[in-house]
């Protein structure tokens, strides 16, 4: 299985693994040094929820720059147990991490025990690309539950996403903050409206 590392913070030089056979990727480098340079010091003391969490390379990278919990969601069976492996191996670490992991599907979960905190969560979205068989709809699905979701303690959502597919302005009480793009890979940011 192939590694990468932890880019920054106390968690730096940690190898991850991955395996390519099972459909997920890390997010890639560039991206993740982006979306980090993008927010800065907004990660410091934030709730970092990784969605489609793969390998649990961007929340992994979250802790170690500073978020005080990450919380992990993963259906697939293989990348969870990847994923497993990775969260145990920060922690053999880092003992302290503040780590929440479930193997289960995003769209059945309620977000309502993030939304209430007094400090921000940061909602991090990688589903697969809508170009992928059977997922043709996978972000008009995620953009329903935002819309839903109403003011919270969610003051940022971040989607990667396919680069072609162009993002709404408005998503609920959410607005379109920023796009940026990387070959067939995007960041859109949203912020809560005030």
């Amino acid at each position: 299985m192939p590694n990468f590392a932890i880019q920054s913070g106390v968690l730096k030089g940690l190898k991850l693994v991955f395996n390519p056979a099972e459909g997920t990727r890390p997010t890639k480098s560039i991206v993740r040094e982006s979306f980090f340079n993008t927010i800065g010091g907004e990660i410091v003391g934030s709730v970092f929820i990784e969605a489609f969490a793969g390998c649990g390379s961007m929340g992994l990278e979250a802790l170690s720059r500073g978020a005080s919990e990450a919380v992990f969601y993963e259906i697939d069976k293989g990348a969870y147990s990847i994923l497993e492996k990775n969260l145990s191996l920060a922690k053999r670490r880092i003992p302290t991490l503040d780590i929440s992991h479930f193997h289960t599907d995003f769209f059945a979960q309620d977000l309502k025990p993030y939304m209430s905190l007094s400090i921000q969560v940061i909602l991090y979205l990688d589903p697969p690309f809508c170009i992928r068989e059977g997922k043709a709809d996978i972000y008009q699905k995620l953009l329903a539950k935002i819309h839903n979701l109403g003011r919270c303690a969610i003051g940022l959502i971040v989607f990667e996403h396919w680069s072609e597919y162009n993002m709404p302005h408005i998503i609920g009480v959410y607005e379109r903050l920023k796009v940026r793009q990387f070959g067939k890979s995007a960041l859109t940011y949203f912020r809560l409206k005030d």
